[in-house]
């Protein structure tokens, strides 16, 4: 018998994409915070707080829906909500803070749209991943 999510997605399956997501916030994250000084100043720290962001939050989520299906008791239930309520506020509110340093550090010049442009791309895609993120209680009532 196969485990499905509520989207119908096989249980491995969709841990699998969310891993691979983990491990791409987190080499943002490395990548940021490697960054050599001059050519690409405006991206490091900018791209540190996404990449950070973005691999606590999915791995919280993770681990709030393993306990989540892991338990029957509601207080842990309830524990893993919080969890991932957090997670996701984590990130919400690490997206237009990414962007305000990635904005601030800019370089001046013809470099500077560019920059502003990529962190605005990353710090969208970490508040969209925060919005459309599965949601437990979804789960539980069964939606889809």
């Amino acid at each position: 018998m196969v485990t499905r999510t509520p989207g119908g997605v096989d249980a491995p399956r969709a841990r699998l994409g969310r891993g691979l997501l983990a491990v791409a916030f987190a080499l943002l994250a490395y990548f940021g915070v490697t960054a050599p000084e001059h050519p690409a100043q405006g991206f490091g720290l900018s791209w540190s707080i996404i990449g950070t962001a973005g691999a606590v939050g999915v791995l919280a989520s993770m681990l709030a829906a393993r306990r989540w299906s892991r338990t029957g008791v509601p207080a842990r239930q309830r524990a893993a909500l919080r969890v991932e309520a957090g997670a996701r506020l984590l990130m919400a509110l690490a997206a237009p803070a990414a962007l305000a340093v990635g904005v601030a550090s800019a370089p001046d010049g013809a470099e500077r749209g560019f920059v502003v442009a990529v962190t605005a791309v990353l710090a969208g895609s970490l508040a969209l991943y925060a919005l459309v993120a599965d949601d437990l209680r979804r789960a539980a009532r069964g939606g889809a």
